[in-house]
């Protein structure tokens, strides 16, 4: 095989991930409507996107934003609540974890004052979940979970977010029969966290 048909190969391989992520995401989606146990809150999902950064044109990671269904309404959109992030990591260059395999990382997010946020959620915010997820360093919980108190700085820059308790799992264990119970069920144990 030439060097061109690497390249070829490659792109096929990245759209067959990205098109699967997409199925997944979807399936999130549609789950989350039809049980009404958890709500979407960013219709599109979060990602690094850069036209003059060629890393921003590769999105390796994208976060979709929940909200339990039980927590009162708030005027801005939001809820009274945590917020329970989904991040799909397709690939981690600075080797967070212990392997270098596709993650799904599900995460509550507990805040000071979420009803001042602004309405919505842009693509772009991103970073306000990403930062505090691994800029920080975590205490192991019990069942494989993982907590951490932000630092102030964190907080002042990433809209409150005072706590976060996390866990992970490899994306490939993940398939149809079981992706509710994990993500879903996941952060229903996170709820109590």
């Amino acid at each position: 095989m030439n060097l061109g048909e690497n390249i070829f190969h490659a792109f096929e391989v990245v759209n067959k991930t990205h098109e699967n992520v997409e199925k997944l995401m979807e399936f999130c989606k549609i789950m989350a409507a039809e049980r009404k146990e958890f709500t979407l809150m960013s219709p599109k999902f979060l990602r690094y996107k850069s036209d003059s950064n060629y890393w921003g044109w590769n999105i390796r990671r994208m976060f979709l934003l929940f909200q339990d269904m039980q927590d009162e309404p708030l005027e801005n959109g939001w809820r009274e609540g945590p917020i329970y992030v989904l991040e799909i990591m397709l690939y981690d260059p600075d080797e967070c974890f212990d392997t270098n395999e596709p993650r799904l990382e599900m995460a509550k997010f507990e805040y000071e004052d979420i009803e001042h946020f602004s309405p919505g959620v842009s693509p772009a915010s991103y970073y306000y979940f990403e930062e505090p997820l691994y800029a920080v360093d975590y205490e192991e919980m019990e069942d494989n979970l993982l907590v951490a108190e932000m630092p102030e700085e964190i907080t002042q820059r990433c809209w409150g977010v005072k706590r976060v308790v996390c866990t992970d799992v490899p994306l490939v264990d993940v398939n149809c029969e079981n992706a509710y119970d994990i993500i879903f069920g996941t952060f229903k144990t996170l709820k109590d966290k």
